[in-house]
């Protein structure tokens, strides 16, 4: 801790533990009485009900205080009220005399209220503080949220002290009244400021300068007692009006960028200071009744530790959400079990269990279901790495992450990506990626905390290593997601890696006019290869079937004494009818009008001649389409090719529709047919698993999308979408 640190500790327990002994040390009153005669006259009660019970009653003459005579007690003489007492005698108003030692315990909303509570506090906030501060020692946000959290608690267990007249306690409560609010406001800058927010409020240093007013008006109210009442509306005027401008700063900033984590700061701001102020402070101002008493009031103040231990400095948030959608699962699981448990006790040995036995049976079984089930969680995680998920949010954003980091286009782009999933589901900042060359002790995916610091080796290639380094410890279920994703990166950087090394090759190749290559040789020739084997294919089930027809039909003429001129005819016509399937062979290999006359034109060419060959109905609906990169406008022809001779052999369908459609920078393409249909498992060992995986292979070859749906007797549909890659042709 820096000195500044032990400063504001040390303080807070000199000034808590001093405030706190003065009010435990002499019960408050509150008397009220009338001076203007020779004896104070009580005139109203603080706490009616400790008077009700003591049988004192407004008109009793009050005549000592703790030994001394009532008219020469300071605070009647200043205020004409009775602040605190230990003993207290006074006249009836029938003249008899009453002696009472009063007691905190014979008060119990004034024991509550003064001692209890802010003990429970002091030592409340105290805790959160020092949980806050360990959480991120070198941040100034801690020391800021620190020191908010710990000025609402001085001045809350100050008010005790204050009521007594105890000047201490005075001064440390005029000043942490305005101190606190103006340190939440400032905290609230820097807020903004890490999470890179714009502040287009008024600068907190000026604010500052407010507090120098309060020792004038504390010097005043000395000179001059009947200053007090103004002084202490000045205080709760500045008071309401920072507390007013805090929230204004919470919620336009809130409407202006919609970030959950000022939703919640603005909640825990809220909800303990706006009651206070509504029910006490603009009362009081306002010069009327208090709906509440200061005390009661500032109950509410005790959600302020409460609120804020779910903010983690570093721009960091507990997930409450994911907090209590776990505790209301466990205990709605929880009750009725305990439920269920506690009926089937109550009917075994419902003749001995009073209701609030009962009861007490169901609270504990109730209790004990709920830690069981925390106990199993923290068990599944530890060996089976489970974690609770009430809304699966964490595998859908892993999901999310993974898709959107897998279209980086390098390394670089890729950490950048992975950098924002990194601030957008843990809600940090405070984390580096680095690129070391020491080694590490600990393997790649492996999570290292070192120091309330998560360390991730991301990548390691031997020479460098890649480095996650976040400087706070992370929750459990971040941890996994965090490991999950970091495995994903790990791969993602290997094949860039490879793929990188790939090009870096054929540059080099290229510009050395060296043409050898050996993987991308062999790569090419299996293709031409495969391509040779199905034009093979092609063209032995086809043509040179026909011509061994013919040739066979040819040695019967020739053998034959008489030959016919209908059975030349005849093979004239089978010739005639060979040589238009291989022209069309041909211009399948390489389609004439494609150059010619375009995408459109070819396409209906080759629809007329489908229509003409084919047994089904064909409804086609061609859009024009135009493309920088020329490639895919034969990629277009080649799909409804493929997708056409494919009705045509496989589908055995009496309707079939084609629709190829425009969109930006690509096309979608979508086939339908009513035919017989098939299991996409048996299509794959089918012969028509030939064109459908030509057709899947040219679309993945262009990042294109491809869905195929079928089943027995029930058609099948395709759809096909691919987007041209513009950037790689400016």
């Amino acid at each position: 801790m820096s000195k500044w640190t032990y400063s504001s500790f040390i303080t807070y327990l000199l000034l808590g533990i001093y405030v706190l002994v003065v009010a435990m040390r002499i019960p408050l009153l509150g008397i009220s009485v009338d001076t203007t005669g020779q004896k104070p006259v009580i005139t109203e009660f603080y706490y009616p009900t400790w008077a009700q019970q003591n049988n004192i009653e407004k008109g009793d003459i009050l005549l000592t205080i703790d030994g001394i005579p009532a008219e020469n007690v300071r605070t009647i003489q200043l205020d004409s009220i009775v602040r605190s007492a230990k003993e207290l005698t006074f006249m009836k108003t029938n003249g008899d005399f009453h002696s009472i030692k009063v007691k905190h315990k014979d008060n119990p909303e004034e024991f509550y209220l003064q001692i209890i509570f802010p003990l429970f506090y002091f030592f409340l906030s105290l805790g959160v503080a020092i949980y806050l501060w360990q959480k991120n020692k070198d941040n100034p946000l801690t020391s800021l949220l620190t020191l908010f959290l710990l000025t609402c608690s001085l001045t809350y267990i100050s008010c005790g002290a204050s009521s007594r007249g105890n000047l201490i306690g005075e001064a440390v409560i005029s000043i942490g009244i305005v101190l606190c609010i103006l340190l939440f406001i400032h905290f609230l800058q820097f807020y903004f400021r890490y999470q890179h927010l714009e502040w287009p409020y008024l600068n907190t240093k000026w604010l500052y300068l407010l507090l120098l007013f309060i020792p004038c008006c504390n010097f005043i109210m000395r000179i001059n007692s009947d200053f007090r009442v103004i002084t202490a509306l000045i205080y709760l005027t500045i008071f309401a009006v920072l507390v007013l401008y805090a929230i204004y700063i919470l919620l336009t900033s809130y409407l202006r960028t919609k970030l959950a984590k000022i939703r919640l700061i603005t909640i825990a701001f809220i909800t303990p200071f706006l009651p206070f102020l509504l029910f006490f402070v603009i009362p009081e101002i306002l010069g009327q009744n208090p709906i509440l008493h200061a005390e009661v009031a500032a109950l509410f103040l005790l959600f302020i530790p409460f609120s804020f231990i779910f903010i983690q400095v570093n721009e960091r948030l507990f997930d409450i959400e994911y907090q209590l959608s776990r505790l209301r699962y466990y205990s709605t699981l929880a009750f009725f079990s305990a439920l269920i448990l506690t009926t089937g006790i109550t009917i075994l040995v419902i003749d001995t269990l009073s209701i609030i036995q009962i009861t007490s049976v169901f609270i504990l079984i109730f209790l004990v279901i709920i830690a069981s089930f925390y106990i199993k969680e923290q068990l599944d995680f530890k060996y089976r790495k489970i974690i609770f998920s009430s809304t699966g949010n964490y595998v859908h954003n892993l999901y999310a992450a993974v898709n959107r980091m897998g279209k980086a286009k390098d390394q670089q782009e890729l950490l950048e990506q992975f950098k924002y999933e990194i601030t957008e589901k843990l809600g940090t900042t405070a984390f580096t990626i680095a690129t070391i060359t020491e080694d590490v002790p600990f393997s790649r995916g492996e999570v290292n905390i070192v120091h309330n610091m998560t360390h991730l080796l991301l990548h390691d290639s031997g020479e460098e290593k890649i480095m996650l380094n976040i400087r706070h410890v992370l929750q459990k279920e971040e941890l996994l997601w965090l490991e999950l994703l970091a495995l994903y990166v790990s791969m993602f950087i290997d094949n860039l890696k490879l793929i990188e090394d790939l090009i870096s090759e054929i540059r080099l190749m290229k510009d050395s006019n060296d043409t050898q290559l050996p993987w991308l040789d062999k790569l090419l020739w299996n293709i031409i290869e495969k391509e040779k084997s199905i034009l093979a294919q092609e063209l032995h089930d086809t043509i040179l079937q026909e011509q061994l027809h013919l040739g066979r039909e040819l040695d019967v003429i020739a053998s034959s004494p008489t030959i016919k001129k209908e059975k030349i005819l005849d093979i004239r016509e089978q010739l005639l009818n060979a040589s238009k399937d291989l022209r069309e062979y041909c211009e399948n290999l390489s389609p004439p009008l494609l150059d010619t006359f375009g995408l459109q034109i070819a396409l209906k060419k080759l629809i007329q001649k489908v229509k003409i060959r084919a047994d089904f109905l064909l409804n086609a609906q061609i859009e024009r389409v135009q493309f920088q990169d020329a490639t895919l406008h034969l990629v277009v022809y080649r799909l409804v090719q493929e997708l056409l001779n494919n009705a045509i052999k496989h589908a055995e369908a009496t309707e079939v529709s084609l629709k190829l459609q425009v969109i930006n920078c690509g096309f979608i393409l979508q086939y339908e047919d009513n035919g017989i249909g098939c299991d996409i498992e048996d299509l794959m060992q089918s012969s028509a698993s030939m064109g459908i995986n030509g057709i899947r292979e040219r679309v993945r070859a262009f990042n294109g999308d491809i869905t195929i749906t079928s089943s027995h007797n029930e058609g099948m549909q395709i759809f096909i979408q691919i987007q041209e890659d513009v950037e790689s042709y400016d």
